[in-house]
């Protein structure tokens, strides 16, 4: 197959393995994820296909001869993981919404579950963007992906905030609420004095705060045109896909939001299990948005990345 048209034709098979998805994923990481999930009592074959198999746009990644190393191969498998958890945040987020358990507010299940919805699109197109040859319109996605995850921290934070943006009603108040809560670092500036707090310093002069600005302006400026590009991005031979530094900061981001998530709100693993568990009739994917938190977590070390200056130093940190 043509390296050019990766995605062509590329659909896998109802019933078949989830790592036939992934040809070249590395054997010890596919052990570690199996392992995550036999601990937590969780069947990954099962909520792959539930949550993954059934994402707009899904393909299998296109299977390269010349690819030396399975690094592009374990990001896009640690990046579907991070989209399944999001997509199952989601269901329960909807769920708390309706049934309004008490650990958050309505207004914070509201925003969760907005939030979310949004995350599941942009991560499912910034999936399909990886695997063609198109890294601006990835660049824009995963800059606003970025912000929707300061966002959905800040409303776990501030429950006022919460309030207000539930109470937008229109483009309009929506747009004003941006402006003023969440533009222009304010929501980091928030997150990082209440992670500086609970003892995570990520204050503006950090190595982590700076890498963060470096990456966000890099991503930003993808909304610009540049007279410097003068040819198409062209991909190179033996590469699965282009877009790797904009797949990995979203990876990344979705694990921060996780992480930070249950810092930020202690209870939010029991109610999101309570949601889940409050009617019977709940989507599958509602009930792997408490264990699966754990499990994310625990895959932050397994995150690899591609090799550029941006994503080794997301390493890092």
């Amino acid at each position: 197959m043509s390296p050019h048209f990766p995605i062509a034709g590329i659909i896998p098979l109802d019933g078949a393995a989830p790592e036939l998805s992934y040809p070249g994923l590395s054997p010890q990481l596919l052990a570690r994820v199996r392992q995550l999930w036999s601990a937590a009592g969780l069947d990954f074959d099962h909520s792959w296909r539930v949550g993954l198999r059934s994402l707009p746009g899904f393909r299998a990644l296109p299977r390269i001869q010349a690819a030396p190393v399975s690094t592009d191969v374990d990001l896009v498998f640690l990046y579907d993981q991070a989209v399944l958890w999001v997509r199952a945040l989601h269901e329960a987020a909807a769920i708390g919404r309706q049934s309004q358990t008490g650990e958050l507010t309505a207004d914070q299940w509201h925003g969760l579950a907005a939030l979310s919805a949004r995350l599941t699109e942009q991560l499912a197109a910034l999936r399909l963007l990886a695997l063609t040859d198109l890294p601006m319109p990835a660049m824009q996605i995963a800059r606003s992906l970025s912000e929707d995850v300061d966002m959905a921290l800040v409303i776990l934070i501030r429950r006022k905030l919460a309030e207000r943006f539930a109470a937008c009603r229109s483009a309009e108040e929506a747009s004003d609420f941006w402006r003023r809560h969440i533009a222009g670092g304010r929501a980091f500036r928030t997150i990082s004095e209440k992670l500086y707090a609970v003892g995570i310093d990520y204050s503006a002069d950090t190595d982590y705060a700076k890498w963060r600005k470096s990456v966000l302006t890099t991503l930003g400026a993808a909304v610009h045109s540049n007279a410097l590009k003068t040819e198409a991005p062209r991909r190179q031979p033996g590469t699965v896909m282009m877009n790797g530094d904009s797949l990995h900061f979203a990876t990344f981001r979705i694990h921060e939001l996780c992480a930070f998530a249950q810092l930020l709100e202690p209870d939010l693993i029991r109610a999101l299990a309570a949601a889940a568990n409050s009617t019977p009739s709940a989507n599958p994917l509602a009930g792997l948005a408490a264990p699966m938190s754990t499990i994310i977590v625990n895959q932050i070390q397994s995150l690899s990345a591609p090799s550029s200056k941006t994503s080794k130093t997301a390493k890092q940190h």
